[in-house]
């Protein structure tokens, strides 16, 4: 019965910790793998995002992604 109890709790926490958590900064953050499929200048990708009607570019790196990508600022969304 304890284990059972036990099981349910973690269960329950990784259900907890998988919510996405809304109204974050990188909600804010659009990629754009199409037009700038590999960013290797923030300018370019700015430019690319300013054409499409976004506020802001930047060139992202981090884990899982080997290699940087582009990401356009939202409008409603303040950096």
């Amino acid at each position: 019965m304890a284990l059972g109890l036990l099981f349910l709790l973690l269960l329950m926490n990784v259900g907890v910790a998988l919510l996405p958590v809304y109204g974050s900064e990188d909600d804010c953050w659009v990629d754009d793998r199409v037009d700038y499929a590999v960013c290797f200048k923030t300018e370019r990708c700015r430019s690319i995002c300013l054409g499409h009607s976004y506020v802001d570019g930047r060139c992202q790196w981090g884990f899982p992604n080997l290699l940087p990508y582009c990401q356009c600022l939202r409008s409603k969304c303040h950096s």
